[in-house]
């Protein structure tokens, strides 16, 4: 599943890439990805979809096969070749997304062998470039007594990004995610961090929806694709709103009093 979490990163990026033909404006969404740059993204997802029809039958079975081959036909110099188009990357990107909310809707993805023999009761904090999380951390660890963990705080001993991510989340057995508006969309309305939408779906993969509670920012559009998980809203500048809810949510995930 990390591996897979790590494609799905990569096809956020994709999708978010713009083709600038002028340095004063603002360029318009790439529409065709050559298969030497993806192709090898679509084998990786195919193979990994393969291995859980295998392994994990009554969740996997049937699911869909991923088409792997670029469907999207274009003419150079006179001679015909294919791409992939946007809406095949965004149609990985939804296959991946299902492989994920098939398992955090179902206990048989983890076998209870593999399962810790005790919760490490700690917070994994994720976040955009605001600093209310700060505020949000100062809150778990001395008001609900609670550890917690934020990633820019932790050292990279040379991992990649998501591999530093992936190590410190096993760490952790629950997340708060502080979404707020850092950037803005082509209608000019505030809108999440790319980082901090794949970390709402890896975390509800690895945690379960139950133990991933969002701290959203009034205003800021909330995606309509994670089902289950907990939104609290607050108003810009006033993360502190929300704490009567982030309490009540982390007491019951950790029965403490």
């Amino acid at each position: 599943m990390a591996k897979l979490a790590g494609v799905r990163k990569v096809v956020t990026g994709l999708l978010t890439e713009r083709v600038v033909s002028h340095p004063r404006q603002p360029g318009m969404p790439r529409t065709q990805f050559a298969p030497t740059g993806v192709g090898h993204y679509f084998n990786q997802t195919a193979n990994i979809i393969e291995r859980l029809r295998e392994l994990l039958a009554d969740l996997y079975g049937d699911f869909q096969q991923i088409a792997v081959e670029p469907t999207l036909q274009v003419y150079v110099s006179g001679q015909t070749q294919y791409v992939y188009g946007r809406e095949q990357i965004e149609q990985l990107g939804r296959d991946i997304d299902q492989v994920f909310e098939i398992r955090s809707n179902s206990e048989l993805s983890q076998p209870a062998a593999a399962q810790p023999a005790a919760e490490p009761k700690r917070v994994f904090i994720s976040h955009g470039r605001a600093n209310d999380w700060r505020e949000v951390q100062a809150y778990i660890e001395k008001d609900i007594g609670l550890a917690t963990l934020e990633l820019a705080q932790e050292p990279s001993a040379g991992q990649t990004i998501i591999e530093k991510l992936e190590r410190n989340a096993s760490s952790c057995d629950s997340a708060v995610i502080v979404m707020t508006g850092d950037d803005m969309d082509d209608a000019g309305k505030a809108r999440v961090r790319e980082n901090v939408m794949h970390e709402i779906g890896f975390f509800q993969a690895k945690y379960g929806r139950s133990r991933v509670c969002v701290l959203h920012e009034e205003g800021v559009t909330i995606p309509t694709n994670l089902s289950g998980v907990v939104y609290v809203p607050f108003p810009s500048g006033n993360v502190g709103a929300a704490f009567g809810v982030l309490i009540r949510e982390l007491k019951a995930s950790y029965k403490v009093c």
